[in-house]
């Protein structure tokens, strides 16, 4: 029997249906508030008995606002994102739980993050801002972020965290596989939510795009496996 738990995108997941969320919870068609950014990092994360399995993309992607000098664009002044701290809030307390089902979806069919009704309006209204840049990870990391309850009353801001497993000077497609019990250090596999984050760096201009990462439970219910994930990115 295939044991692999596979994170994956489909139609269903990604079609208009799926783009649709709770104006209270994912920010309302009234928020001014910029959208995560976009970013193209996982090739696909999954559980293989108690292996967890990463897998980055050969070419990876990352979504910025920039600024620009007389008409032409000033790759080295980039205004980066993830500087600042993503707001809590939003879809912040509630992100491990009711929000899940509701909450617009992204390519892998993960959760988004302070995804909202109004991302489409926003990007249209600031499109002459925003561009996808060539980018490298400069630097991943895996983090056991505790039970449900507690990651349910206090999940983390989108960036770095206090890394269990640490990575530098990644390769593109590079992939990892990493047990659960050093996922999370202890003698035995551990229930809860786990982090996967990624530090993107501009692969032209160097500049620095800060972390963003994939937020995912693992429960064992006979078999482990992954039962929700997020994408937990940085604000645009």
């Amino acid at each position: 029997m295939d044991r692999r738990s596979f994170l994956r995108s489909s139609s269903a997941l990604v079609g208009g249906a799926a783009l649709s969320s709770l104006a209270g919870c994912f920010g309302g068609s009234g928020s001014s508030s910029p959208p995560p950014r976009r970013a193209q990092v996982f090739e696909g994360v999954s559980l293989d008995g108690r292996q967890l399995q990463i897998q980055f993309v050969s070419d990876p992607r990352v979504e910025s606002r920039v600024e620009t000098t007389e008409g032409s664009l000033a790759v080295g002044q980039l205004s980066p994102v993830g500087v600042a701290s993503a707001q809590k809030g939003g879809g912040g307390a509630a992100r491990g739980s009711g929000a899940y089902g509701s909450a617009p979806r992204g390519r892998h069919g993960w959760a988004v993050w302070h995804g909202g009704n109004n991302d489409d309006d926003w990007r249209e209204n600031h499109q002459d801002e925003l561009r996808m840049y060539p980018a490298m990870i400069g630097a991943a990391g895996v983090a056991y972020l505790g039970s449900d309850q507690r990651y349910e009353d206090d999940p983390p801001d989108a960036g770095p965290v206090p890394w269990d497993k640490k990575w530098e000077n990644q390769q593109d497609g590079e992939s990892h596989t990493v047990p659960l019990s050093e996922a999370a250090p202890s003698d035995a596999p551990r229930e809860g939510w786990y982090r996967v984050g990624t530090k993107l760096v501009g692969e032209e201009s160097g500049a620095d795009f800060g972390w963003q990462g994939a937020d995912f439970e693992i429960d064992n219910e006979g078999t482990w496996q992954i039962d929700k994930a997020w994408h937990v990115r940085p604000r645009v």
